[in-house]
């Protein structure tokens, strides 16, 4: 057999052994790279701000959807506690999410619009 197609074949193969390697590793990397990035961003803080519509038992209408804010904390501008009646129709509030769950809601005090 010549030798010349020989070591011919054996590039080839060769460069093919590389790009499959090479290939396998850039998806792996991306692969975590999104992981990671989807992950972090579960992490991240949402809200939804708007006027109160209706206030129920247990939730608050706001922006045309209702939120229940059963067990939530709600807090004045100044990060206190404030009591489940100052919930008024009318008044702007800001609803906080963290991880899809409402962590708390932020009660404006009356403000032009």
């Amino acid at each position: 057999m010549n030798k010349s197609i020989v070591n011919r074949n054996y590039g080839k193969k060769q460069s093919l052994i590389i790009l499959i390697v090479l290939s396998v590793f850039l998806f792996y990397g991306v692969a975590t790279i999104f992981t990671l990035s989807r992950s972090f961003a579960a992490d991240k803080v949402r809200m939804v701000e708007g006027l109160i519509e209706d206030v129920t038992p247990n939730s608050i209408k706001v922006c045309g959807a209702y939120y229940d804010i059963t067990g939530v904390p709600l807090l004045n501008a100044s990060d206190k506690i404030v009591a489940r009646n100052d919930l008024k129709i009318g008044k702007k509030v800001g609803i906080f999410f963290k991880n899809n769950r409402i962590s708390s809601v932020l009660i404006y005090e009356y403000m032009v619009e």
